[in-house]
């Protein structure tokens, strides 16, 4: 089972990535943080599997939190989960160190297989 921490300022839509992900037995939500600086923290504390992390929060968004999360766990796999477009701000977020953009219209069909190829690939 691979160790996710969810990252979402808005409880709602971390309430709803936690029930897409517990329909599928291969992820077990560990945590969940409001905004960067909580992400940081958790991730540092748990060195999940994966992170799903948004950009546009407060207290350090999930573009400063890239980085952060990429020096306290590198084996911890970073999908940036975001309303903005991904012609937008994918190139940035890769180039920070996510692994993955997905876009949040896309959740239910992309997040999900994203995470279990990721964490498959260097998790298992």
């Amino acid at each position: 089972m691979f160790r996710v921490v969810l990252v979402d300022d808005e409880e709602p839509v971390r309430a709803l990535i936690g029930i897409t992900l517990g329909l599928d037995r291969h992820f077990s939500v560990v945590g969940e943080a409001s905004d960067g600086e909580q992400a940081v923290t958790l991730v540092n504390l748990q060195h999940p599997d994966a992170v799903v992390l948004d950009l546009m929060m407060p207290k350090g968004g999930g573009m400063d939190a890239i980085p952060r999360i990429r020096i306290c766990s590198p084996e911890t796999k970073i999908v940036v989960f975001s309303a903005l477009a991904a012609d937008q701000m994918s190139d940035e977020a890769m180039a920070k160190g996510a692994h993955a953009y997905i876009e949040k219209s896309r959740f239910s069909t992309d997040l999900p297989d994203v995470l279990q190829r990721l964490c498959s690939a260097t998790c298992a």
